[in-house]
């Protein structure tokens, strides 16, 4: 063998292992389009689902009428419906992101704010992707069919807090 191709395979092989040995940095649209299906459609977070209206007689009995905005981006607008929970709309008032920070708010397969990650692996199977951001790590369950996702953001103490989402979301 020639020198070059030699020193091609040890690059190869080094690069492969920081990949396989380190939790890759890809966006979440990445993972997105790898990850196998996952079935998040029962998904709810205290009985309301993604796309569910803001505006509607339901919501607004639980909740009440949003009329303050905790933050803005140029496509959703976020509001805190109550403490340890926050979520994104469109315009229109579709519900397009659920972000849970305290416990007492479990997923619909029983994952709260405080759980460990392996209860999370156990409750939600293998089709999972990893990835960090932030500083944090992240295990994410995508819903091919449904296009949503959930993510755990994680550390040694457990779930910090879990998002729903529809994977439009950036």
């Amino acid at each position: 063998m020639s020198k070059s191709i030699v020193i091609i395979i040890v690059f190869i092989l080094f690069i492969s292992s920081i990949f396989l040995l380190s939790k890759p940095h890809f966006p979440r649209s990445f993972h997105h389009q790898f990850t196998e299906h996952t079935d998040l459609h029962n998904e709810n977070i205290n009985g309301f689902y993604l796309f569910d209206d803001i505006h509607s007689d339901r919501f607004i009995s639980f909740y009440g009428e949003q009329k303050h905005k905790s933050r803005d981006t140029e496509t959703f607008r976020y509001y805190k419906i109550q403490d340890g929970l926050e979520i994104a709309t469109n315009e229109q008032g579709g519900i397009f992101r659920f972000i849970v920070e305290s416990s007492g708010i479990p997923t619909a397969k029983g994952i709260e704010v405080g759980d460990s990650i392996s209860k999370a692996k156990k409750a939600y199977g293998e089709n999972f992707y990893e990835r960090t951001e932030q500083g944090a790590d992240i295990l994410g369950y995508v819903d091919q069919k449904n296009h949503q996702s959930i993510e755990f953001w994680y550390g040694q103490n457990g779930i910090l807090f879990y998002r729903l989402d529809d994977n439009s979301m950036n």
